[in-house]
Order: C-alpha cells, then structure tokens, then sequence
C-alpha cells in the first residue's frame, strides 16, 4: 500500500513499541523519505520542512463520567475499580477523655465477604482487630488520631487479607 500511495512522510502509531520499530523499519524498506519516530505526548511537524517534534502535550486517557471529564485518578475510576474488586471497611473509634475505648468500634463492611471459611463473621474478625490494634497503641500516643487511624485501616486491611486474600479500601474515623 506504500508503495500505491507514496507517502514522503512516514509515522508509526499503532502497537507497542517494537511494533512501532517494526512499522517504521517496513516504512523505510517501502521507500518512505522520512520515517519520524514519536512517542506518546510528541508533537510533530510535518511542515514546512523536514519532521520534526517540536514540543510535548498532555496525553493520556480522558474519561466522561456523568456530566464530568477527567483523568482516572480525578474521576476516582482507580478507587472505584478497587471497590469492586476488594470493597470497603468503614470504622468509626470513639475515644474517651483518657482516650480509651468508649466503647467497640462500629464497624461497617460494604463488598465485603460475610464469613470466612469456617462460617465465622468476617466483620467480627475485623473489629477484633481493630479493638487490638487500638489497646496496643500507648494511651499517650493515642492523643495522635492519624497515628489510631492508620493501625486501625492496616489491621482491619491484614484481617481481610488473611482470611479473604483480599485487602478492602479502609476509612477509619477517630472522635474523642
């Protein structure tokens, strides 16, 4: 087809890119004066004179989602995949004014397997965790709400894990 259409200029664009170092190396075997390779983001010149890339863009993929248009990241595509996939775990950690339990976490489990093997409640195992996790932080240090927070979401995430084999997304709130 090159060689019916006698292209003076020639770009890859489709495939990986040995695909695209071997579209290229067909275009000049086919005869293809100019052969300019691009990545994604390359702008390119085709004129006046020879091809050249004179300057990157934003590229990527866009997504539509509703009435909005973003990245994956600003649409929260990736968060939404990773619900489907693996669910969500919400606790919420009430701490008194000597910043012990005031009483068990509520625990909230969307997506989420409902027992392990054995028919024992997923969530139970999880709030064990949690409550564990919490008592072995030092009352002083538990004055520091992102530090409980963060024990909180990994164990809860571990439990799932370990039982599941598969870690949920984890919003812990801490209250006092």
């Amino acid at each position: 087809m090159y060689e019916w259409v006698k292209p003076r200029i020639g770009v890859p664009v489709h495939g990986e890119a040995a695909h695209l170092v071997a579209q290229g190396a067909l275009m000049a075997a086919a005869g293809i004066p100019e052969v300019a390779q691009v990545r994604d983001g390359d702008m390119l010149r085709l004129a006046p004179g020879a091809a050249e890339i004179i300057d990157q863009v934003p590229f990527g993929r866009i997504y539509k989602d509703g009435r909005l248009t973003g990245t994956d990241e600003a649409m929260g595509i990736r968060d939404r995949r990773r619900l489907s996939f693996a669910g969500h775990v919400v606790v919420n950690v009430v701490l008194d004014d000597r910043y012990e339990l005031a009483g068990d976490p509520d625990l909230v489990a969307i997506g989420v397997a409902e027992a392990d093997a054995a028919g024992d409640p997923l969530a139970e195992r999880m709030l064990d965790a949690a409550i564990g996790a919490i008592e072995s932080i030092p009352r002083a240090r538990r004055k520091d709400f992102e530090l409980v927070s963060e024990a909180v979401g990994r164990v809860v995430r571990g439990a799932a894990n370990e039982v599941w084999g598969k870690k949920p997304l984890a919003t812990v709130f801490v209250t006092r």
